[in-house]
Order: C-alpha cells, then structure tokens, then sequence
C-alpha cells in the first residue's frame, strides 16, 4: 500500500508542478498583453490628438479668409467702421480661443520664415516690415500661413 501511496503522491505532484508551470505561463500572457494593450492606448491617444489638432488647423485655415475680408471691409469702409471694428475683434478672440496667434510683423525684422515679401521700398532701416498686406498666423508654434508684407530695403 506504501508503493500505491508514493505513486499517487508523485503523480498528484507532477500534477501540482503541471498546474503551476501552466499558471505561470497564464501569467506570463496576461502581464504581456496587458503591456501590449497599454501600449496601443499610447499609441491610439497619440493618433487621437493628432487627428484632433489636424482637424483644427484644417477648419482654422478655411475660415481666415473671412478675417481678410473683414480687413479689407475696414479698409475701404467709409461708413460703420465701428461695426467692422467689433466684427474684427470677435473674429480675433474666437482665433485666440482656438490657440491660434497673430504674427506681428510692422516694425519687425523681416524673417523669411513667417513672412512673405511681396514688395520692397526704400526705407529708413534694410530688412524691416514696413507694410502687411495679409495677416501671417501660427497655432501651437506652428505656421498656419505666412503674413505678406512690404520690406523695406
């Protein structure tokens, strides 16, 4: 009965030790996949904002044509500038809510990386933006369009 006993014992253990390897290796799985998975969330929040700031540069840029046209309404406007004036400012602050900045380019150092020279003139001061004829915008430090200005030489 003892040999009988031993032989159950050693396969109840080859059993156990079975049941843990596999454990183990489940185990093993599990942690993989949830790294695996928590990778991929990364990966998906990163192509989510993408897509997000993506989106908002695209819908930004087909609506800057209205703020030209508000511009040039206040430029040839003889009549109601402060209702155009108000309609700027509004226009500005909905941009400014968006992240999106105004380049300021009158007065400053001519910087072929946002601005676009489309005349030049003699001036008191070479390389200076003397005049802008469309407003140049960035949005999270990036250049939507470039301002197209005068400079002087």
């Amino acid at each position: 009965m003892s040999e009988e006993l031993e032989e159950i014992e050693e396969v109840e253990i080859d059993a156990v030790e079975a049941l843990r390897a596999e454990s183990d290796e489940r185990l093993r799985l599990a942690q993989f996949y949830k790294a695996e998975f928590e990778n991929f969330k990364k990966r998906n929040a990163d192509a989510v904002n993408k897509a997000y700031v993506d989106g908002k540069e695209v819908a930004v840029l087909q609506i800057l044509p209205i703020g030209d046209s508000l511009q040039e309404a206040l430029r040839t406007c003889e009549h109601d500038r402060e209702g155009i004036e108000v309609l700027i400012r509004k226009f500005a602050q909905i941009l400014g809510g968006l992240g999106v900045e105004e380049i300021v380019s009158i007065g400053q150092p001519f910087d072929p990386a946002v601005h676009h020279a489309i005349a030049v003139e003699e001036g008191e001061a070479p390389d200076i933006v003397i005049a802008e004829f469309q407003k140049g915008y960035k949005m999270g430090g990036k250049l939507l369009r470039a301002a197209m200005v005068k400079v002087s030489k």
